[in-house]
């Protein structure tokens, strides 16, 4: 009766085990750097609405180094000056963004 109770508990350990190594792999894989998607998120407008648009619309996108923006310039039919702004809080983030981002255009 103990090696049945053994093997059963031995079963649910390696059990759980392989679920929990699963699930944090499952995560590493579909982790991606912001800069690899299709879409860029750029912050949120007046309403609170996420403010995205999609890389296939986006014509010019220029680095200020100074205010830690990266501003995106995209093609708009009502509005020919088109453009959001990506901010960072620090430099790193904003040369790490950067690099990921002409990397993976």
């Amino acid at each position: 009766m103990e090696k049945i109770e053994m093997n059963k508990t031995k079963r649910l350990v390696v059990g759980v085990f392989f679920v929990l190594a699963a699930s944090l792999f499952m995560g590493a894989i579909f982790e991606k750097s912001e800069a690899k998607l299709k879409v860029i998120k750029a912050g949120v407008d007046e309403n609170g609405y996420p403010v995205c648009v999609n890389k296939s619309q986006v014509y010019l996108f220029k680095k200020d180094q100074g205010k830690n923006k990266i501003v995106f310039f995209y093609h708009d039919a009502q509005s020919p000056e088109a453009s959001v702004t990506k901010s960072f809080s620090d430099s790193e983030s904003l040369d790490s963004y950067w690099e990921d981002l002409l990397k993976n255009w």
